[in-house]
């Protein structure tokens, strides 16, 4: 599979979301969701090719998970309406990248649909300190603002 249906298919959801949210703020979190695709191919592009699975999650949580609870905060901060969403958007869109990406490598094999819902998994628990981030910059943002 090539980038290019990838791409138009995340060009596809955003024109979705367009038709329900501002578009400013289709592009702030289409940014959040790359900015999470990009801290995971780094994370690859850093390990050798032979790496075990528990190596990489390991590297994921103690290098890309810390930058992306800051970039929720810093987020959350500036836009604090929703504030949980730029916690999870960061983490959904590595899910969607894992399982219908271009160098997705998950198959329906003997466990059924369980290898294309894991990702969405591990995605919903890696999503939680990020959106406590986003969440507790976003008070501090409405409190600086009410003045007290």
């Amino acid at each position: 599979m090539s980038l290019l249906p990838f791409a138009v298919t995340c060009l596809i959801v955003a024109g979705l979301l367009a038709l329900f949210l501002p578009a400013k703020q289709v592009l702030l979190l289409g940014l959040s969701a790359a900015m999470g695709i990009v801290a995971q191919l780094l994370v690859e592009l850093s390990l050798p090719a032979k790496t075990p699975g528990e190596v990489y999650q390991i590297r994921y949580m103690l290098t890309a998970l810390p930058a992306l609870c800051a970039l929720a905060a810093i987020s959350g901060y500036r836009w604090p309406r929703q504030a949980w969403q730029w916690g999870v958007a960061p983490f959904l869109a590595t899910a969607v990248w894992n399982v219908a990406g271009p160098y997705a490598a998950v198959s329906w094999g003997n466990l059924g649909p369980i290898p294309y819902l894991f990702p969405f998994y591990l995605a919903a628990l890696a999503a939680i300190p990020a959106i406590i981030a986003a969440e507790v910059a976003a008070y501090v943002a409405r409190r600086r603002l009410s003045g007290s």
